[in-house]
């Protein structure tokens, strides 16, 4: 079984809720790609980071009290080992892991400065919307639909300016439209949101 074959089963086996599964990941790789197409960063390195990124959240993987980060660092690096992954690559797809969250600085390597601005994009514009939107009742920050609306703001807000990559930071804006823009329209349409 090939190695890239072999991540998309752990990630589709998980039990993840679909807004952080394989298709979350393989949007994270592909955006990373994109950003970084002016560059020759290492493919292997963005799509390895990119499929177990998040595995510390995951049900079948995640520790209370240990930020999902940290969490993935480790899983990833015992997956990798197992699979004898290119050891002069892990440290790399270890550095872009844990350090792929918007409260985080970016990493040291580029691939975990794109990976990271590729992750955060992904909660950002339509997709981040109804990323969100999928959560409600599955997250104990997003109870409700209005909990759902107050963290898009809160994305909204704060997420581009988290960015770190020019071609990020362009699409980041574009992105806030987006979500600006259905945000007027739900609150247009709902009261003030009363009637959300």
């Amino acid at each position: 079984m090939s190695c890239n074959l072999e991540l998309e089963n752990i990630v589709e086996g998980s039990g993840v809720h679909p807004a952080w599964g394989i298709n979350h990941c393989l949007r994270v790789f592909n955006s990373a790609k994109e950003l970084s197409k002016h560059l020759s960063l290492d493919h292997e390195i963005l799509y390895v980071s990119a499929m177990l990124h998040d595995t510390g959240k995951y049900p079948c993987y995640a520790l209370s009290n240990v930020d999902h980060p940290l969490r993935s660092k480790g899983i990833a690096a015992n997956i990798l080992q197992k699979m004898s992954f290119n050891s002069s690559k892990l440290s790399k797809v270890l550095d872009a892991i844990e350090s792929h969250m918007y409260y985080s600085e970016p990493g040291r390597c580029d691939e975990a400065v794109y990976l990271r601005d590729a992750d955060i994009l992904d909660n950002l514009g339509n997709i981040g919307l109804i990323r969100l939107f999928s959560q409600v009742g599955q997250d104990e920050l997003i109870q409700t639909p209005e909990d759902a609306v107050e963290r898009a703001k809160t994305f909204a807000d704060a997420l581009p300016n988290k960015t770190s990559t020019r071609n990020g930071q362009r699409l980041a804006i574009k992105r806030r439209e987006e979500m600006l823009r259905f945000l007027a329209g739900l609150k247009r349409q709902t009261a003030e949101n009363v009637l959300l």
